[in-house]
């Protein structure tokens, strides 16, 4: 026996308003929702990230104490077969000294020609802010 369904009596039909409203409303839930998941997205990033640095950081630092020993190593070496342990930590010293200046030059030429590189084009820049300039006198005098 099958239990008959209450007839439905129609409500009053909501107006086009309240129908809009509803939309309205739903839309800036859904724009609040999907904020909340973009910054609980991004923060989840950013901690891997920073996470992920820390350990190029380390990865780096240990990196260098590795060229450190092998520095110090190669120096005793040295040393050891001219029999005066210093002369060889002096050779190294005497080294790393020129490939610091080398690298030293090379990066003081870079820089002198990158800051005359830059002033070009700040004087491109002013110059065509001037041509600019010029143009919109000409039109506002209806030339």
């Amino acid at each position: 026996m099958a239990i008959p369904e209450p007839p439905v009596t129609p409500g009053p039909a909501p107006s086009v308003i309240d129908a809009l409203r509803g939309i309205l409303a739903d839309g800036a839930r859904f724009v609040r929702a999907e904020i909340g998941l973009v910054r609980a997205q991004g923060t989840a990033t950013a901690k891997r990230a920073a996470f992920a640095a820390a350990l190029l950081a380390a990865a780096a630092f240990a990196g260098l104490l590795v060229i450190v020993f092998l520095l110090g190593a190669g120096a005793e070496g040295l040393g050891g077969l001219l029999h005066h342990p210093w002369l060889g930590w002096l050779i190294m010293v005497g080294l790393l000294l020129a490939v610091g200046a080398l690298l030293g030059w090379l990066g003081y030429r870079m820089l002198k020609r990158t800051i005359a590189e830059g002033r070009r084009v700040g004087a491109t820049v002013k110059e065509d802010l001037e041509w600019v300039r010029e143009l919109l006198k000409q039109n506002a005098n209806g030339s």
